[in-house]
Order: structure tokens, then sequence, then C-alpha cells
């Protein structure tokens, strides 16, 4: 195979594998991972299953004072992937509260569970994220279900985990929610400028260029063969 092409291809898996480690480790934030990987904080699920918006439990056990950012993304393998919703720092040998969307409809935030810290989330999430007032709950409900319409491309199932309770918890019919997800759609085709049948792709969208990632390692394929 030519030497040329190898690289070329070599250069596309670097990109895919770093490309959103590269954007987290670049932004002015706190690297949470790594002060969590020194068992310098605890991250606890506070809130149970159909809370909006979540909220969740940060100690800080090190010297230093932590920055949480806005973006920032936590895991579970047993509860609610969160994406945290507000700045906040917190001070060494304290803990603090801080709001969070979940981001995965199909499951169920668990009151209680340890999360992890493991990057940031999608440029267009974020920037919902960002037009968020987590102090008023029509707002915060609203940006809830524009997170869960950009993470399931447009195909939001309400039938289904943390929706569900949803319903349960916020005391809303089911054609409440029907309607709110179908206005939390239109204000996402709004925002982002794209077609409903945009939205499957629109979570990786690249805001600074417009295009996904998988768009950019493309043109670059193409300049690099001369295409």
């Amino acid at each position: 195979m030519n030497i040329r092409v190898v690289g070329i291809v070599s250069i596309v898996i670097l990109f895919a594998l770093t490309s959103g480690y590269m954007s987290y480790s670049l932004s002015d934030g706190a690297n949470l991972n790594e002060v969590y990987n020194k068992k310098d904080i605890q991250v606890i699920q506070k809130t149970a299953a159909g809370t909006v918006p979540h909220e969740i439990t940060i100690k800080n056990n090190g010297n230093t004072t932590i920055t949480v950012k806005k973006g920032e993304t936590l895991a579970s393998s047993v509860s609610q992937n969160m994406v945290i919703a507000e700045d906040k720092s917190i001070d060494p040998g304290t803990d603090e509260t801080v709001k969070a969307y979940c981001l995965e409809p199909s499951k169920r935030a668990k009151e209680g569970t340890k999360l992890l810290p493991v990057n940031t989330t999608y440029d267009t999430v974020t920037k919902v994220i960002s037009n968020s007032d987590t102090s008023d709950p029509a707002s915060a409900m609203d940006i809830q279900l524009q997170i869960w319409i950009i993470m399931s491309g447009g195909s939001l199932n309400p039938y289904t985990g943390e929706p569900v309770a949803l319903v349960e918890k916020q005391n809303i019919t089911w054609s409440e929610l029907r309607q709110n997800i179908s206005d939390a759609k239109a204000e996402v085709m709004n925002t982002f400028n794209v077609k409903e049948n945009e939205l499957i792709s629109l979570k990786e969208k690249d805001l600074s260029t417009g295009q996904t990632w998988i768009d950019n390692v493309s043109n670059y394929i193409k300049s690099s063969l001369g295409i």
C-alpha cells in the first residue's frame, strides 16, 4: 500500500480517537478526570430519576480549588450519564451541589450512585446548556428535552427510562410531554438551522466550522489525495 495513504489513514484513526480528548484538554477548565484519578474528589448522584435539573454532589478531598465547568460529563454504568449545567468552584475540604442534565433518555438516574468524570460533551449540547436557566423549572425542562433530542438524533422515545420517570415525578400528562418534545425539537432545529432529517448527526457537529468531525476528516483526506 502506498506510504502516503497509510500515513493519512493513521492520522484519521488518531484524530478519531483523540479529537474529544484534545478538545477537552485545550479548554481552560479543570480536568476533573485527572483530579478523580488522584482520588481528590468524590462525585455522587444526589437526585432520583425524573428530577429536572438533577443535582450532583462533588466533594473536594484535595488541597487545591477545583473548577467545574458547563459541558463536563459524568458517566455511570448503572445510572444516568450526566452533563454539568453550571460553572462552580469547589474549595479544598468542602463539597458543593452542582446542577446537571441527563444525557441518555433510555436510562434512569439512581440516587447515591458514584459518577466518573470523563470528558466534555458535544458542542451542540454545550450550546443548548449555555441557554439554560436551571433556577426556572420551565426553562430547565425545555433544555433537558432539547438535549435528549440532540442525543437521540431527533428520535426521542418518551416511553422509556428517564422520560417515564419525568412524567411520574413532575406530574405531567403524556400528551403534555409529547407536545413539549415537539416544541423542543422545533427549537433545536431553529437554533442550529437544520432540517428534521439532519438531526441524526447534529450532536457531532463542530460549531466552529459548521461541520461534523467526519466531514473534517473527509475534507482532509480529499485535499491530501488531491481529490
